[in-house]
């Protein structure tokens, strides 16, 4: 899985994490306002590091937080 986000930058945004995952928009958004995808909300809108990604698809034992 983690081949697939090469290419992408360390920050990602919901579209292109619904590319990721194969849904739409709509439902990133879902999946992180009941918390289930870790995001950061700037603005308008919502900001997803890799690793978080990686850990909501069960890549990684832990959450890493990158400074």
């Amino acid at each position: 899985m983690n081949d697939l986000l090469i290419g992408y930058p360390p920050i990602l945004n919901v579209s292109d994490v619904a590319k990721i995952l194969g849904v739409s928009p709509n439902t990133v958004r879902k999946l992180i306002k009941s918390n289930s995808l870790h995001a950061v909300k700037i603005g308008k809108r919502y900001k997803i590091t890799k690793n978080k990604l990686l850990y909501y698809l069960g890549e990684t034992n832990e959450q890493i937080t990158i400074n």
